[in-house]
């Protein structure tokens, strides 16, 4: 894979006289570029490679994220679990990751997936499709992510939950919070996702520097190899199963993508903090998962516990440093349920921009300062829909991976085929001749992952994203006849469009 500077001309592909494959991402000014694929600048561009970068590491949150989730390793593959997230994260990175990221330096613009796929495949009902899934995928994680921090949140004041439902007001109040953040200014979002990213890392240096440091007992490498008895009843299947620990942190690659219209320079920016951020969330991930394996003081009571990484942190470097590192992984979350929300509100917008909603008009307005509110206040009306539907966050959490991964199959699927038709943009980013491995490897992992995650619980998960398709569906029937199917830039006739 490289990334190079204009004038940029793939040596793998020759290039078309006609259609986006006549476009080159590399030699346009960002709002010239924005010009051809047919829209006006609208969105503020405030966001350089630092911003693009935290909102794609604020998004994945690896420390935080494991140590509200790590529980969900433990009961598929119990401490083995560890190479479930290595190998599995490894994969998400460097396969799924690198095939997004190469899409979204060729189609920089709001909605990701949703553009992308409109565009490559020329049938605007199957990208609109795939940008719902990731709407729902943003808009779940919300709620998924207000239930894993309330009641650390609540314990700080002195409140402890007898029953998940008694935390339900302090998961509205985070909602609402992370909405007003998003509503204010695209720049206070960035500066809460900017504090966000450095309580992460300072989180995540803090526990692993005192991990290293400080006396505690520690397990013999061996324990990197035991599956506390899940895999009495076969070990594929618990394997397969733990892979949805990477699914669940490793997620979110077109952040960056989603944001690409308030980046500068996006079709190298997006595309290199998206990289850099998945790169770096995997290996501070790997190390910091590996520290906490090695210091599981019981392995019987770590897959008994409720809240197995505090325990085990407690543990091994006491409850003062453990507390100051749960204080910094809550802000870390919290920022990442904003900047989570913020891209999220950006598909949906990019949809009502090109009249893809009901009530497009209305929906895809912005202020003066650029923010698109009215989507912003939907987002958070359906996110309040989904806190008191479920309190459990394993359905969530699994809700909002099947989301994101089946959308990325879409996409993989559709740009390896649109690179071997010579159909994909030239972009700065590519990866040149090893397209076929990456997309190839991409596809069959995605296909993996997503079975993974309706496997652990078909009827919830599997079922509830049957759902979000059959409502997708029919939101996409109540657009008007006159413009549905119509997107900026693609000319499809009407009459295939609705078939």
């Amino acid at each position: 894979m490289t990334l190079q500077d204009p004038p940029h001309r793939s040596t793998t592909e020759s290039r078309s006289t006609h259609g986006d494959a006549a476009l080159d991402a590399g030699t346009k000014t960002d709002s010239e570029y924005l010009g051809q694929l047919g829209y006006k600048q609208e969105l503020k561009r405030a966001l350089g490679l630092v911003s693009s970068f935290g909102i794609q590491f604020s998004a994945i949150a690896v420390a935080s994220a494991l140590f509200t989730t790590i529980g969900v390793g433990f009961g598929y593959f119990g401490p083995a679990s560890f190479w479930s997230f290595v190998i599995g994260g490894a994969f998400q990175v460097f396969f799924v990751g690198i095939a997004i990221a190469e899409l979204v330096s060729a189609y920089p613009l709001s909605g990701g997936v949703y553009q992308i796929v409109s565009r490559l495949t020329k049938k605007p009902w199957l990208g609109w499709q795939t940008g719902w899934w990731i709407v729902i995928a943003h808009i779940v994680s919300i709620p998924a992510i207000a239930v894993a921090i309330a009641p650390a949140v609540a314990g700080w004041f002195g409140v402890e939950f007898a029953d998940p439902g008694e935390a339900l007001p302090w998961v509205l109040g985070i909602i609402v919070a992370g909405t007003i953040v998003n509503i204010v200014h695209v720049r206070i979002a960035t500066a809460v996702n900017n504090v966000g990213v450095i309580c992460e890392l300072v989180a995540t240096v803090i526990v692993v520097v005192a991990l290293i440091a400080v006396p505690h007992p520690t397990q013999p490498a061996s324990i990197l190899f035991d599956t506390a008895g899940t895999t009495d009843g076969g070990f594929i299947l618990p394997l397969l199963l733990a892979f949805v620990l990477p699914a669940f942190i490793i997620s979110a690659f077109d952040a960056t993508g989603n944001a690409g219209e308030e980046t500068k320079n996006a079709s190298r920016t997006a595309p290199l903090g998206q990289l850099l951020a998945n790169g770096a969330g995997w290996l501070f991930g790997s190390i910091f998962l590996f520290l906490l394996m090695i210091s599981i003081p019981d392995v019987r009571a770590v897959m008994a516990d409720s809240f197995p990484g505090k325990l085990i942190l407690e543990s091994a470097i006491g409850p003062v440093l453990s507390n100051i590192f749960e204080v910094l992984a809550i802000i870390a979350l919290f920022a990442c349920n904003c900047i989570i929300q913020l891209t999220g509100v950006r598909v949906l917008w990019s949809q009502a921009r090109d009249g893809q909603l009901p009530g497009s008009t209305w929906l895809k307005k912005v202020n003066r300062w650029g923010v698109p509110v009215n989507a912003t206040l939907v987002c958070f009306a359906i996110a309040i829909i989904f806190a008191v539907w479920s309190s459990a966050l394993s359905v969530l959490t699994a809700m909002v991976a099947l989301s994101w991964a089946l959308a990325y199959t879409v996409a993989v699927f559709v740009g390896f085929w649109a690179l071997m038709r010579k159909r994909v943009p030239a972009r700065p980013f590519t990866t040149g001749r090893w397209w076929p491995l990456v997309f190839g490897v991409a596809a069959l992992w995605s296909v993996v992952l997503c079975t993974a995650i309706v496997l652990t619980d078909p009827f919830a998960v599997g079922g509830g994203m049957v759902l979000v398709i059959a409502v997708g569906i029919a939101i996409y029937l109540l657009i008007p006849k006159s413009r549905r199917g119509k997107i900026q830039g693609i000319t499809t006739p009407t009459s295939t469009v609705n078939k």
